[in-house]
């Protein structure tokens, strides 16, 4: 048994390690967080989805940057393009649980590597100026001890050396939880909710907007309108996960 190794049994003795999602043992294997059962069980995005809206298409259903699919196409959207992980579910729906709720603000590592590794973005990068956060209000953020989205577009403007701005978009309304909202009444919640402290740095720019679950689209889009009135030339979405909303 080399160093590392007995480091590890050692370590396993006195702090046994659980995987995330099932709970089963990890001691005495590689994984640290999640067993390879569960890994398989991710449901990465497919690239058969809508790019506006974000879903699945059929074999007989077609979609444009412009006008959406048919699930979409008579929705207003003030973003234009969306681009996603995995679909929020089973192990990634525990995951982004316990990043955000249960303040395991570590496993944001590991969700960045997914999405690193999962290759979306690379496809869309090249095309942006400026990579930007969705806001928690500063009490949330306070109570929480960090912003999620905040620390997931970090990740990204790491590994492809994107500016980043943290600062310039802000939530000015502390809002309600959407998650037992309906679309209308997320909607009226998130109104007028953010703001742009200087349009000017925005003019012109091409935005990677950062979110962790995409349900509705509603504060993606508030957050989008708030951009484009800034002046910036159009707004790319990005979230760790896409959610199934019955409306």
């Amino acid at each position: 048994m080399d160093i590392r190794a007995y480091f590890r049994a050692l370590l396993d003795l006195f702090y046994p390690r659980f995987c995330l999602h099932c709970n089963c043992s990890l001691n005495g294997l590689q994984e640290l967080y999640l067993c390879s059962n569960c890994k398989q069980q991710i449901s990465y995005a497919s690239d058969t989805h809508c790019s506006r809206c974000g879903a699945v298409l059929g074999p007989y259903m077609t979609s444009t940057v412009q006008e959406g699919c048919v699930i979409c196409k008579r929705k207003s959207f003030y973003f234009d393009s969306i681009t996603f992980t995995a679909y929020y579910e089973g192990v990634m729906r525990t995951l982004i649980h316990k990043f955000k709720y249960a303040r395991q603000r570590f496993l944001f590592s590991i969700l960045n590597e997914m999405v690193i590794m999962q290759g979306k973005l690379e496809r869309i990068t090249s095309n942006i100026d400026i990579i930007v956060p969705i806001p928690l209000y500063w009490l949330k953020r306070m109570h929480r001890g960090f912003n999620q989205s905040e620390l997931l577009s970090i990740g990204i403007q790491k590994y492809f050396s994107k500016p980043l701005s943290t600062n310039n978009l802000c939530r000015i309304k502390s809002t309600i939880s959407q998650t037992h909202l309906s679309k209308g009444q997320r909607r009226i919640n998130v109104h007028n909710a953010f703001f742009v402290k200087y349009p000017a740095f925005f003019k012109g720019k091409k935005i990677l907007l950062v979110d962790d679950v995409f349900t509705t689209g509603v504060t993606a889009s508030e957050c989008s309108k708030k951009l484009k009135e800034a002046g910036a030339e159009s707004v790319h979405i990005f979230v760790l996960a896409l959610a199934e909303y019955n409306d």
